[in-house]
């Protein structure tokens, strides 16, 4: 995460982050990929991984709704990375979304080539994929949730 990133993601505490993201008046400069990751582990520290995919995946179809730009929601990328973090988290335990990110920088460098080992290209790519979740086709479910 670069500097910029950071002073920007920091200028909200994380609770002013989460409250402004789930009622879509978050500034857009604040949900770049890194406001994703910040999001997905903030509503993994509150709920359990379940209803953190269910909650989250609506939170950013309300949020990409709202910025007009609902088309680039994908349900198995939000539903698999959120499973990832849930199960690198529960070993990690990191103490802040800072932390948990620096200890993961795949996440934020490279998530897709993360995803990539558990799914065939053309079927993360698939409009399947996108509109509902779809099981890894790579590697099994087990191995998904034991990233690391």
């Amino acid at each position: 995460m670069n500097p910029e990133q950071l002073a920007t993601q920091l200028a909200l505490t994380d609770s002013e982050f989460l409250r402004q993201f789930e009622t879509a008046v978050l500034p857009k400069d604040f949900f770049s990929h890194v406001g994703h990751l910040r999001a997905a582990f903030l509503f993994l520290e509150r709920e359990s991984v379940i209803l953190a995919q269910r909650h989250f995946a609506s939170a950013i179809q309300r949020y990409a709704s709202s910025l007009g730009a609902s088309e680039k929601f994908h349900t198995t990328i939000t539903y698999a990375l959120l499973a990832v973090m849930a199960a690198r988290q529960g070993v990690q335990r990191q103490a802040n979304w800072q932390a948990f990110i620096a200890g993961n920088p795949d996440l934020l460098t490279d998530a897709r080539g993360l995803l990539l080992k558990y799914y065939h290209a053309d079927t993360l790519d698939s409009e399947q994929a996108k509109r509902q979740f779809v099981l890894p086709d790579k590697a099994s479910l087990a191995s998904l949730m034991a990233a690391s």
